[in-house]
This record gives C-alpha cells, sequence and structure tokens, in this order.
C-alpha cells in the first residue's frame, strides 16, 4: 500500500465498506482498539499510570474516542476454534467470505459482511461477536487489515499458528505502516521469531573523539537500518537545511539495535550515554522517534543532560518510562490520533505530565508522518518547538 495519510475519517460499520486508503487505515484502528480492550491493555496502561497523580489519568488513547468511537467490549478470557468461526461465518454469509486470503478485486464482495460483523459488533459487542469479525478480516485482500486483526486476535482465538504465520509475512512486507505492525505484534507474541532479527542490528556504533554538535537524531524500533535519520536521509537532511544546523552530520552518528524488548532500550540509553561521553556532548538536542524516546528518558537517569527533547510518536508507558525532567531544559511531544503502532504496541498515546508540551497534528493513524519532512512544511512543526 503506498504512504498515504489519512485526515478525513471513516468511522464504524461503513468502513469496512470501502477499500480506499483511509477506510482501509479506520478498519485497522477498529480491529487494534477492540483488540486493546481484549487484552486489558488500556486498563492495565491506567492502573499504572494512576497512582503517579492526584488527578484522574485518561484513558490511553485519550479524548481521539469521541471522534473515533469503538463500543466497550468486556474481556471474559474466551477463546474460540477457528473451525467454530468459520462455520459460523458460512452459515450466515456463504461464499461471500472465502475459506482463504481474497484477491483484492474481491473486496466488494466480502465489503457487506464485513460491515454487517461490525454492526453487530456495535449492536451487541462480545468477544465472540469480535472474533467473527476479525476471523473474516483475516480473509481480507488488502495487508494492513489482515495484520491488524491478526494482532488482535490473540486473546479471543485457540488458533495462534496461524496468526504468527500472518504476522511474520507482514513483518517482512514493503509497506513501512505494516512491516511496523506486524513486527510489533509479533514482538508481544514471539518476541525470540527468527523473523525479527532481521530487522534489528545488534550493538551501537563505535563512538568516536571528535565533539559532536548539540542536535541529534534518536531512531526508533526496527530502524536501524532505515535511511530517514542518517546523514543524507530525508528528515536528516530536512533538519539540518531548516530546523537544526548544528544537527550532528558525521558518519558515527549514533544508532542502537532497535530491538523490540525493555532490555534492548536500556542498552540503547546506555549506548547513548557512552557516545555522549565519547564526543564530549552536553546538553544535547535530542530529535527521538517512537521507543527512542523512550531510550532518551532511560538515558537521563544515566546522566545524559538534554536541551530540548522533541519527541515523535513516543509510546507512553509509565511508570517505565519517564524522563528525569531535572535532566532535560525542554520536552515537545508531537504525535498523530490514533497511532496505530502505538495502538498494538499497548502503550498511551499521550503525556499526563504538565512539563511535557503536547500537539498533535490533524493526522489519523500514521506513526511515521511525525518525521516526514512535507508534515513538518505543511503543519509548521518547527514552530512548535
Amino acid at each position: 500500500m503506498p504512504h498515504v495519510r489519512t485526515e478525513e475519517l471513516v468511522t464504524g460499520a461503513e468502513a469496512f465498506r470501502h477499500s480506499h486508503y483511509g477506510a482501509l487505515h479506520s478498519q485497522a484502528a477498529f480491529l487494534l482498539l477492540v483488540g486493546r480492550q481484549l487484552r486489558g491493555d488500556d486498563a492495565a496502561w491506567k492502573a499504572l499510570a494512576q497512582p503517579l497523580f492526584a488527578a484522574p489519568v485518561e484513558a490511553a488513547v485519550g479524548e481521539d474516542l469521541e471522534q473515533f468511537p469503538v463500543p466497550s467490549v468486556r474481556p471474559t478470557g474466551e477463546r474460540f476454534h477457528s473451525e467454530r468461526i468459520t462455520s459460523n461465518l458460512t452459515r450466515r454469509y456463504g461464499r461471500r467470505i472465502p475459506k482463504r486470503i481474497a484477491p483484492v478485486k474481491e473486496f466488494t464482495a466480502l465489503a457487506e459482511p464485513l460491515a454487517d460483523l461490525a454492526e453487530r459488533f456495535r449492536q451487541a459487542p462480545s468477544p465472540l461477536a469480535a472474533a467473527e469479525l476479525m476471523g473474516a478480516c483475516l480473509r481480507h485482500p488488502h495487508e494492513l487489515v489482515r495484520v491488524a486483526g491478526a494482532a488482535s486476535s490473540v486473546p479471543v482465538t485457540f488458533d495462534v499458528r496461524y496468526l504468527l504465520r500472518l504476522l511474520q509475512t507482514g513483518a517482512k512486507s514493503d509497506d513501512p505502516l505494516v512491516r511496523a505492525l506486524a513486527a510489533t505484534a509479533l514482538g508481544r507474541l514471539a518476541p525470540d521469531d527468527p523473523v525479527l532479527r532481521r530487522l534489528v542490528r545488534p550493538g551501537a556504533r563505535a563512538a568516536g573523539s571528535a565533539p559532536a554538535h548539540t542536535s541529534l537524531i534518536v531512531h526508533g524500533t526496527w530502524a536501524r537500518s532505515s535511511p530517514w535519520w542518517q546523514p543524507g536521509g530525508d528528515f536528516h537532511t530536512y533538519l539540518l537545511n531548516n530546523v537544526a544546523p548544528d544537527l550532528y552530520n558525521a558518519a558515527d552518528a549514533f544508532a542502537w539495535s532497535g530491538g523490540y524488548s525493555d532490555a534492548a532500550r536500556q542498552l540503547g540509553a546506555q549506548d547513548l550515554v557512552t557516545w555522549a561521553n565519547a564526543h564530549a556532548a552536553r546538553g544535547l538536542n535530542l530529535y527521538a522517534h517512537s521507543h527512542g524516546g523512550n531510550v532518551a528518558f532511560l538515558a537521563t537517569h544515566g546522566g545524559l543532560t538534554i536541551g530540548e527533547l522533541v519527541l515523535l510518536s513516543c509510546p507512553v508507558r509509565i511508570p517505565q518510562y519517564v524522563p528525569d525532567f531535572a535532566q532535560t531544559n525542554k520536552v515537545v511531544s508531537i504525535r498523530v490520533h490514533l497511532d496505530l503502532v502505538i495502538l498494538v504496541d499497548g502503550a498511551g498515546q499521550h503525556f499526563p505530565f504538565p512539563e511535557i508540551q503536547e500537539h498533535v497534528l490533524p493526522i489519523w493513524f500514521d506513526h511515521f508522518a511525525t518525521h516526514d519532512p512535507a508534515v513538518w512544511q505543511e503543519h509548521n512543526v518547527p514552530g512548535m518547538l
């Protein structure tokens, strides 16, 4: 699927009737939000975060659900065999829902059953209704929706092996959003899966002795080999030419493994402190994408001093990842509405700390929009810093 941003929403059952990019992203978001409830992600997030604050903490996805409503479903722990789900779908819809992944040209026949399943779930939300909708979406012709369905089906199925195969295939996708969704879901389900090893690189780049400039990009999960953050990459070049002329531009720019684990982030934080010390860098300004922001948070507890920390689509995990605000001068968070990758990660989407200035772009679902130079220009992100 081409990289297309969603600025207009298609909500509820209506989203499942269409196959344009906004509708497909909406279908994925709907499934992921249901999956979060069935896993208990939001309840767990609030239970962990609330003791840190005197006032009530909002739900992990915040006010976005007012514009993108999804029915509440109570996690009961019920699981269903795929044979039962297939039998229910066949009895109700016949051949309109195929037994295997449908070709793109057959989406029209699949659209009305999908919309009907979404409406049935809205009217009577239950784990079984969710399992039936997700089961149908596992045959969806578009990979993004299949991966979202697989990621969300885990709490309601006994047949995890098939979901693993779908996620393994998705983690090899050419589409960066599909790849990130599938890899994150796979990281939660099977963190040692060999497919994930292709997406990370061990260790940090060798730290040189040349004094650093005052700005640095910290990439996120799975992104060590991505070009956008490296010298010569599109985001690096944009920042260097338009925002941060002191951006570090040498070959030994900092990198961490990009692994999807607490241990990988902790090692990344230690490597970041080591890199800064080796370059005599004090008060670095950091532009940190995704879990790179949490690597930066951890580094402040290891003694790293930060001038301005710009968080780009950072998953909110409290109290696990909280900065030492005494080590930072300013923290700004830039994010989008209902970031799909953060949904499957199980994290929160906004920071409840007054010390962190939050800016929400008028864009939905896209985890990578916050390091897109065109987005920075169109929405004047430099003016938010």
